[in-house]
């Protein structure tokens, strides 16, 4: 059989008379593991199958005893997508050699199903298998597997049944020892189971551990009551021998089939190891008490790890019918086991069935105190056997009642899972069920385990390095182990793997398995604001659980509104997500089972049945059900009439009943002190719970910085806890004492505290950004960098204003040292304003100065302008006179030019003409060069004049300079002009009148 897939089904006889066990239920393992091509399940249990499995081993069966899924209805094969009705088959869950169990769904209601065929024409098989259907249908139980209907299909009957998902109470024992409170654990519910149907007037006949399934919610059903006999009355001796030895035999097979009988009269039916003497044909009539036969045969296997006549195997344990021959006892074989159950176990096994307990319920009244915690130890005078508001610890297992079901659930789970986390809201006792109900479960099944346990509070790691410390540490001194703590811590960080490796080394070396279990795990994101902390914590956790074969648990208990903040680490969250379970306030029988059974334990009974379900009622329709019941609980206790040794209605009425009990008390505490002290209550409650509204752990040193008056706080601390209201833990190294409210269904049901909370909602949030920042600068020597500006300051200021209350002088001191620094930041900036204001002032004189200047500058840049405006005009003026000047010297070369000309024609005309001719001409020539010079210059001139006018933009100066020169040119060109004129005349004097005409 597969886990999480054991389908619920019982199996109809063969015909009687058969030697061997073919008359036999087919094993409920062979016929739930899927067939495998090479090595089919057997389809009957053969004695010599029996005996081989009783040591752990199977025969491989011929194919001859094995039909692959025997004759299908109407002759064709049953196939996964059939309808039946309203069910649609999913797959096969297993066949035999006479039916097939098929996992469906039924698509009316939603949900799934094991549905079994029965692969037969035989009318009388088919008779058999109706009436096994309803006999069980009869059995209305919650450990009686249930039948939902039972139909035909082509012909052939089938049964549809409950679907379970677990395994086998056989794979849940293996072949070990069970410490007594575990067997009488698994075995009550059976037993209860048995009750009812003795009630209905059906026995078993075939109880066994593999027809025992033990679910993944931990419950406990029993399954195939197909060979159970319906009793109606005496049965005539089934195969008696004269000397009363068993008689096997066939009976006739010719008899008629009887409806009021499940089998046929006189089949020796049920399986070997576990029949009773009467099943072995004694003549001894077979009844109810044949059932208790089984339960002392598995009670014994259970507590003393085998079968009490081992190793007697198949058709030997004949000797059971042998009525003369007692059974051996228990502590023969298991001296350890109490002796009272020993007594139990003992009873159950008398081959007189007369002297055997006379029915289930006298069974069950026998094994009930022997339950794990069930009067397991004395209370001490006027001890209270409830919890209170206080968590259940290990050492309270005795008196934690109610979890049977999940906490066995667990166990099967963490078989399975190296990494699980209890989910659910706040008060279910996530913390209880693990410390109380869990951690003992495991240390008493037998295998050792060794359990640590951690909050990460506000620092995580610390935490875990000093959980871990001591397991490695060998320092000697308070001060070394702070230093070794750190250093782990820092190691930690960077090597996260490194705490896995310690522990499983301590597992190998001390063989014992270890679970770490992170109690209230939601601190991790409700009290640690670094995110890189918390991922190196969860990576921690990571390398802690990494696999299913590693004798290292981790078992973490949180929130469920907590359960979307775990994503954080991908990693983390893919194999948390695979171990999830998820925990809810106790059904009505487990919280009854919580109420009743400690006061039973003391020796105490409530008045009336009615304050019960009174009380019940209360708690099934309030958050947090489970410390609101221990509290009423203990709050009745403390009022019980010791006389008659009563849980009284009127002490029930007196307090106010569920819904007032805690409230009440905590009002009568409030009551009862000074104004002055509620108000530090006040402040003490809000600085205990977060923003999220939950429970925050606060050093007491913390808690008595809320007051000047530290004595005070103190003693208040010291009376909230003797009240139940705190509680304080003790802490090693450096973390000192530390202070929480002592459960968080205080926040939810006092009236006072949640009307303070509202209040108070605008400060809570802004106290715990103000407890970080203060704290962080502390631990940084006061640094000035760290503390608030901007927008935060004015918030500061807002809440100094409307905040009454008292803060620890680090706060105090942290809001000053801020008050200081933004008043440093007001005068500097005032300071700054004036001096800003006077610099501006100094540049609007200086700037009006500069106005005027460059006004000035602006009237002198004008008339320069004007001026220079003016030598322009000038300039312009000298440059016609000198164009003129040029254009006339031209004129005048050409006329020289042309006279040359014509001197040259005389000269060649005139010969003859006298050396003063010949001196004049060359002296003519030489003024002529001298002409030339001058047109140089006044071109020059020119070019000065236009280099003139360009400066005179810049400067009046350089023009009149240039016009100067330009008329000195023009004076000199003219004087020149006029001396050649002169000269000219001389000459025509001096040479007469030829000469004359010739230069002409």
């Amino acid at each position: 059989m597969t886990k999480n897939e054991a389908g619920a089904l019982s199996w109809p006889s063969a015909p009687a008379g058969e030697l061997d066990e073919r008359t036999v239920a087919a094993d409920l393992e062979s016929l739930f593991a899927p067939p495998s091509p090479t090595t089919p399940p057997p389809a009957v249990d053969t004695p010599s199958q029996r005996s081989h499995r009783s040591s752990g081993t199977w025969d491989t069966p011929s194919k001859s005893t094995f039909s692959d899924t025997g004759p299908s209805p109407g002759g064709q094969k049953l196939r996964p997508g059939t309808r039946l009705q309203h069910y649609e088959l999913i797959r096969e869950l297993g066949s035999g050699g006479m039916g097939t169990v098929f996992l469906a769904r039924d698509v009316r209601l939603g949900r799934r199903v094991a549905i079994k065929f029965l692969h037969t024409q035989d009318t009388d098989l088919t008779q058999r298998f109706i009436l096994e259907a309803r006999a069980t249908a009869r059995c209305s139980h919650e450990n009686i597997v249930i039948i939902y209907e039972v139909g035909e299909y082509e012909d052939s009957p089938f049964m549809v049944l409950e679907f379970l998902q677990g395994q086998p109470l056989t794979k849940v024992l293996g072949n070990q020892r069970l410490p007594p409170a575990r067997a009488v654990e698994l075995m009550v519910p059976v037993v209860k189971a048995l009750a009812c149907a003795h009630e209905q007037g059906i026995v078993h006949r075939d109880l066994k551990p593999e027809n025992i399934v033990v679910t993944d919610t931990g419950g406990i059903k029993v399954l195939d009551f197909g060979i159970a006999k319906l009793l109606q009355g005496a049965e005539p001796s089934e195969g008696a021998a004269p000397n009363g030895q068993p008689q096997l035999h066939a009976p006739a097979l010719g008899g008629g089939s009887d409806s009021a009988n499940l089998t046929r009269s006189g089949a020796i039916m049920g399986t070997m190891a576990y029949m009773s003497p009467e099943q072995w044909g004694i003549g001894v009539p077979i009844d109810h008490r044949t059932d208790i036969w089984a339960v002392g045969i598995m009670l014994f296997r259970m507590l003393c790890g085998k079968h009490p006549l081992d190793p007697l195997r198949g058709p030997q344990l004949m000797v059971t019918g042998m009525l003369d021959e007692p059974m051996p006892r228990l502590l023969q074989m298991a001296p350890d086991v109490p002796p009272d159950l020993a007594a139990v176990v003992d009873r159950c096994l008398l081959k007189n069935k007369d002297e055997r307990f006379p029915d289930a319920t006298s069974l069950l009244r026998a094994l009930e105190p022997f339950l794990p915690g069930r009067f397991s130890r004395e209370l001490k005078i006027d001890e209270s056997p409830y919890a209170g508001l206080s968590s259940f610890q290990e050492a309270d297992a005795d008196r934690f009642f109610g979890r049977t079901k999940e906490i066995a659930a667990l166990v099967n789970r963490i078989h399975d899972r190296p990494l699980l986390a209890v989910v659910g809201p706040s008060g279910t006792g996530k913390s209880s069920f693990v410390r109380a109900g869990l951690v003992p479960v495991l240390k008493r099944s037998g295998t050792a385990w060794e359990a640590l346990v951690i909050r990460p509070g506000r620092s995580p790691l610390s935490a875990m390095a000093s959980c871990l410390a001591p397991l490695m540490s060998s320092s000697t001194t308070v001060e070394e182990d702070i230093e070794e703590q750190q250093r782990l811590v820092q190691r930690l960080y960077a090597e996260p793997g490194y705490v896995g490796s310690v522990l499983r080394s301590r597992a190998r070396h001390q063989r014992r398995k270890i679970l770490v279990f992170i109690d209230q795990f939601e601190e991790l994101y409700t009290l640690v604001p670094d995110a890189r902390e918390r991922q190196a914590f969860t990576a921690c956790l990571s390398g802690i659980a990494d696999d299913a074969t590693s004798p290292i648990r981790v078992i973490l208990s949180i929130r469920s509104d907590f359960l979307d903040r775990v994503p954080e680490d991908e990693r983390f969250m893919s194999e948390l997500s695979q171990g999830l379970f998820f925990l809810t306030s106790p059904h009505r029988d487990g919280l009854r089972d919580a109420l009743v059974q400690p006061a039973e334990m003391a020796g105490y009974q409530f008045e009336t049945p009615s304050l019960v379900d009174n009380m019940l009622e209360h708690l099934e329709s309030t958050q947090g059900a489970l410390p609101l019941l221990q509290f009423a609980a203990t709050q009745l206790w403390e009022s019980r009439d010791k006389r008659t040794k009563q849980l009284t209605v009127n002490a029930y009425k007196s307090m106010g009943g569920i819904a007032g009990a805690l409230a009440s008390h905590a009002d009568s505490v409030l009551a009862g002190m000074t104004t002055q002290e509620r108000t530090l209550v006040r402040a003490l409650c809000l600085r205990l719970i977060t923003p999220d509204r939950t429970r925050a752990i606060v050093s007491a040193d913390e808690l008595r910085e809320l007051t000047q008056d530290t004595a005070e706080m103190q003693r208040l601390i010291d009376h909230l806890v003797q009240a139940r209201l705190l509680v304080v833990q003790t802490g090693g190294g450096a973390t000192g004492a530390t202070v929480e409210i002592v459960h968080e269904s205080l926040i939810h049901s006092w009236p006072t505290l949640r009307r303070w909370l509202d209040e108070g909602q605008e400060d809570a949030a802004f106290l715990e950004q103000l407890r970080n920042a203060a704290r962080q600068w502390q631990g940084k020597n006061f640094d000035s960098n760290l503390l608030w500006r901007g927008e935060l300051v004015d918030e500061a200021q807002r809440f100094q204003r409307r905040f009454r209350g008292e803060l620890p002088k680090v706060q105090s001191d942290f809001l000053e040292a801020v008050s200081s620094q933004a008043k440093k930041g007001r005068r500097l900036k005032r300071a700054l304003l004036i001096g800003s204001t006077s610099f501006l002032v100094l540049l609007v004189i200086a700037a009006a100065v500069a106005l005027v200047v460059i006004r000035s500058a602006q009237q002198e840049a004008e008339l320069q302008a004007a001026v220079a405006q003016a030598a322009e005009a000038q300039a312009r003026s000298a440059e016609r006179v000198s164009r003129d000047a040029e254009t006339e010297a031209r004129q005048r070369l050409a006329e020289v030019q042309a006279k040359e000309l014509e001197r040259q024609k005389a000269q060649k005309a005139a010969e003859e003409a006298n050396a003063q001719v010949a001196l004049s001409n060359a002296e003519l020539l030489a003024k002529n060069d001298q002409l030339l010079a001058a047109l140089d210059r006044a071109q020059q001139a020119q070019t000065r004049a236009r280099t003139a006018k360009k400066r005179a933009e810049s400067s009046a100066m350089s023009a009149r300079e240039a016009k100067e020169e330009a008329i000195r040119a023009a004076q000199e060109l003219a004087t020149l002009l006029q001396r050649e004129k002169e000269r000219v005349q001389r000459l025509q004097s001096q040479l007469g009148s030829p000469v004359i005409e010739v230069l002409k």
